[in-house]
């Protein structure tokens, strides 16, 4: 994977980007990119489309259906999805991905046992196959129904407690599924037959052998006539005019003369009320017609024994002694068994050193623990050998203890995490997919979405060296986003090449890609080297060197308060000049710069925020424009609210002698004239800006993190205000 080509078009908040990445490893370059984007610029869009391409589809633009165009191409061939992976911004850490699972399977030890496996459960199909016909269970319950007359969970301990059960009778006739069928089940425990089997039995045997029966066993019953001159009679045959005529009878005979005679037969059980109830309810359906028929079958002394054994009390075992005759009846037993017990030993080896040994899983686990610190908890597994050797998907266990209490969790069991942890949670998945795809040589190009969000400094550091290790994998290469510019700047200077950190800025045809400059330190870099080259930098190193005097000589030094009149709106600011700050700048860092420059400091500031407003494309990180922007924004929003309270107090000589004058001004304003208008914009100067023009504010983190065109906006806004107030020109005195 050496050259990466992407063309999106209105792919979710992306207008349009065309950017090609060389992530070839020329000149021993690290096979990343680390891309600089503020919050809100294309981050999240451009990951949310490799994240739709990694699963197949297209990426779309969702608010204005706008005809999306995606093309991303690797060596000049499409990107397949199983290529990319996208560890999104967003944690989630519910489940466990599928990476656990694969990483700790042992190939060779699962295949081995799986070629096992696969013989004996050939076997045991085949036996089960047996036992569903001499059971007539239907196809699936043989298992499930052995187990649970057995009371075990296994079915070849089921299988042995059978083989040692010593059968006195011949149970071939009994049909388990007949026998022990729901339906039937509810007859051989109703109180009738509890009280009565025997006397029905006898009487209904006596139906068959009586001199002149009409019935035959296993041909023709009382159920069987019952259904069809019952037949005979609903279709019109008898109304009809027909007859029937009985085997042994001299004449045909009509209906009432049958029902008479029918009515005879079977007196000697009908005219019992529980017996004739006995042999209705045995007519009901095809389960209990089943058990009647094999009471007409069998033999009187297996009649005896079925009665005996289909007692509530005896059921259990009966179930057991059928299974017992079955099995010990049937050739496939033993060659299931003898096939089972000759390979037990080895897949029980197996398991074992899959109990044991799992070196990928290790590694992954000893990387985790070793690069994330103060985690609350320990890693294990649940269920390492049903997952090391592919029966089970992989599920983690976290321990928790604390002074002497302990839990174990699975991963949408965890509670109480904070931020930083859950996110360390979410990367335990990243880890085990690199792991998985470094075991499988896959080529995989990564997109990583800020990554270090929620991380304390030390964690952030772990983060960067995963990534650095990532690197050195010859089929792996990254695309790294941040909007955090220090994590941006530790990746350059770990790992990323400079030439490959690049910053995205927002132009009139969409979203570029430019190379970051000034990463290393971007004060000497580029603002110290280039002050009387650049108006725009020498008025953003103003902030720089007031905090660097306060740091050396304190906040009363004659320097620093002149400069403070720089940032705020003073009585003497609009009188300072460019030559002034340069004396300042010339004494602090020992340089011979030219001080005779008379012309206003305050005006050159209000000029070089007006040309950054008016300029139409802004490339880089333009550090210096938006402190310059953030300096002007500050300085005539106090300009506004002077002026306004002046014309509140009637007073033309009013100044704010508050060390925090910008909160102050807006406190007073905001109490005397609390529904003003202004009042909103001028709390987003105090959020946005205000408190981060200085140089002990991470390093302007705040302010970076601001796109140009919002300071631009808010420019604006406090320019639409100012309009209406007179402003003092430099000529004024000063007040």
């Amino acid at each position: 994977m050496d050259n990466l080509k992407v063309h999106l078009e209105n792919c979710y908040g992306i207008s349009s980007l065309d950017e090609t990445f060389d992530l070839s490893g020329f000149g021993r370059k690290a096979k990343a990119y680390s891309i600089y984007a503020p919050n809100g610029l294309m981050k999240t869009s451009f990951s949310r489309t490799f994240d739709a391409l990694s699963k197949g589809d297209q990426p779309k633009e969702e608010r204005f259906n706008r005809q999306s165009t995606c093309i991303v191409e690797v060596d000049n061939v499409d990107l397949k999805k199983e290529q990319i992976y996208v560890l999104k911004s967003e944690i989630e850490i519910s489940s466990d991905n599928e990476a656990v699972t694969n990483i700790l399977i042992n190939q060779e030890s699962k295949s081995r046992y799986d070629s096992l496996i696969s013989d004996i459960n050939k076997l045991k199909s085949k036996l089960e196959i047996s036992l569903q016909k001499k059971s007539k269970l239907k196809k699936g319950e043989v298992e499930k129904q052995l187990i649970n007359d057995f009371q075990t969970d296994d079915f070849v301990r089921a299988i042995e407690l059978a083989k040692e059960i010593v059968i006195g009778d011949d149970l071939n006739s009994f049909i388990y599924s007949e026998i022990f069928d729901p339906k039937a089940i509810s007859i051989l425990e109703s109180p009738e037959f509890l009280s009565k089997s025997d006397e029905f039995n006898q009487r209904y045997q006596d139906l068959f052998n009586r001199s002149g029966t009409i019935y035959s066993r296993g041909v023709f019953n009382p159920t069987k006539a019952d259904t069809s001159f019952s037949t005979l009679h609903k279709q019109g045959y008898f109304a009809g005019g027909h007859k029937v005529h009985l085997q042994g009878d001299a004449s045909s005979i009509n209906y009432e003369e049958l029902q008479e005679k029918m009515r005879v037969v079977h007196e000697s059980i009908d005219s019992d009320a529980e017996l004739k109830k006995l042999r209705v309810n045995l007519a009901k359906n095809a389960q209990t017609q089943a058990l009647i028929s094999l009471l007409e079958n069998i033999s009187a002394t297996e009649v005896d024994l079925l009665l005996r054994n289909v007692k509530p009390d005896n059921q259990a075992e009966f179930k057991r002694n059928l299974w017992a005759f079955y099995i010990q009846n049937c050739s496939d037993t033993d060659v299931f068994l003898e096939a089972y017990s000759d390979n037990q030993a080895e897949l029980q080896q197996i398991e074992l050193d899959a109990a044991t040994e799992a070196p990928n899983w290790s590694v992954a686990i000893e990387l985790f623990n070793n690069r994330f610190v103060d985690m609350p908890f320990t890693l294990s597994l649940f269920n390492q050998v049903e997952a090391a050797l592919g029966k089970d998907k992989a599920q983690l266990k976290f321990t928790f203890k604390d002074r002497g209490d302990r839990i174990d969790c699975t991963r949408s069991e965890i509670k109480s995490l904070s931020q930083g942890e859950k996110r360390a949670l979410y990367l335990l998945n990243f880890i085990f997919e690199v792991e998985d795809r470094k075991r499988k040589s896959a080529e995989t190009l990564f997109i990583i979405d800020d990554v270090a969000d929620s991380f304390d400094y030390k964690n952030k550091h772990a983060i960067v060296q995963y990534l650095e290790d990532i690197s050195q994998i010859e089929h792996f290469s990254q695309l790294i986003l941040t909007h955090n510019f220090d994590f941006f700047r530790t990746l350059a200077n770990n790992f990323v090449h400079r030439e490959r950190c690049l910053m995205a800025n927002r132009t009139e045809n969409g979203i570029e890609l430019s190379q970051a400059e000034g990463i290393k330190n971007y004060f000497i870099g580029k603002w110290k080297k280039n002050i009387t080259n650049s108006d725009f930098i020498l008025c953003a190193t103003v902030p720089f060197t007031r905090n660097l005097i306060e740091y050396i000589k304190g906040e009363a030094d004659p320097d620093y308060l002149k400069l403070t009149s720089l940032l705020h709106w003073k009585e003497n600011t609009a009188q300072i000049t460019i030559g002034e700050y340069y004396e300042i700048y010339n004494r602090l860092f020992d340089t011979d710069y030219p001080t005779n420059d008379a012309n206003s400091f305050k005006e050159l500031l209000f000029n070089k925020a007006n040309e950054i407003k008016d300029r139409a494309n802004h490339d880089g990180l333009n550090l210096e424009d938006k402190v310059l922007l953030s300096m002007a924004i500050r300085m005539r929003s106090e300009i506004f609210l002077i002026e306004e309270l002046r014309k509140i107090k009637s007073d033309d000589t009013y100044w704010c002698q508050s060390m925090n004058q910008f909160g102050a001004l807006i406190k007073t304003y905001t109490k005397e004239i609390p529904g003003s208008h202004a009042i909103r914009i001028l709390e987003k100067v105090s959020i946005t800006v205000s408190s981060n023009i200085h140089l002990n504010s991470f390093m302007y983190e705040p302010i970076l993190d601001l796109t140009i065109e919002h300071l631009i906006t808010l420019y604006l806004e406090i320019l639409e205000l100012e309009s209406a107030v007179p402003v003092p020109q430099e000529s004024e005195p000063a007040l």
